[in-house]
C-alpha cells in the first residue's frame, strides 16, 4: 500500500505537475540550485545551529563554519538530485504524452 502511494504520487504525474515543473525548469537551472540547493542548505544550517545551541553553548567558529560547510554541500547535492529525478521524470512524461498523441 506504502508502495503504491508513493509511486502514484511521485512517480505518475499529472498536468498540474508538468506545468510546475515547467515554469520552475524556464528560470533556470542556476536559478533552482541556488533557491533550492543553497536554500536547502542553509535552512538545514540553521536548524542544526539552532538545535546545538540549544543543547550545547557556546559554538566555535571552527564548528560554525564546518556546519555550515556541510549544510550548503548537502544543499547542492539535494538540489542537484532533485532536478535530475525531476527533470528525468518530466521527460518520461512527455515522451509517453507526445507517442499517445502521434498514436
Amino acid at each position: 500500500m506504502l508502495k503504491k502511494f508513493f509511486t502514484e504520487r511521485f512517480f505518475n504525474w499529472t498536468k498540474n505537475d508538468v506545468s510546475g515543473w515547467e515554469k520552475i525548469r524556464s528560470r533556470g537551472f542556476v536559478r533552482f540550485m541556488l533557491w533550492y540547493g543553497l536554500g536547502f542548505g542553509g535552512l538545514l544550517f540553521v536548524l542544526i545551529e539552532v538545535a546545538t545551541v540549544l543543547v550545547q553553548f557556546p559554538n566555535t567558529l571552527l564548528q560554525l563554519g564546518l556546519t555550515a560547510l556541510v549544510c550548503l554541500l548537502g544543499g547542492l547535492v539535494n538540489g542537484l538530485l532533485t532536478w535530475w529525478m525531476e527533470d528525468t521524470l518530466y521527460r518520461k512524461f512527455k515522451k509517453i504524452h507526445h507517442t499517445e498523441k502521434s498514436s
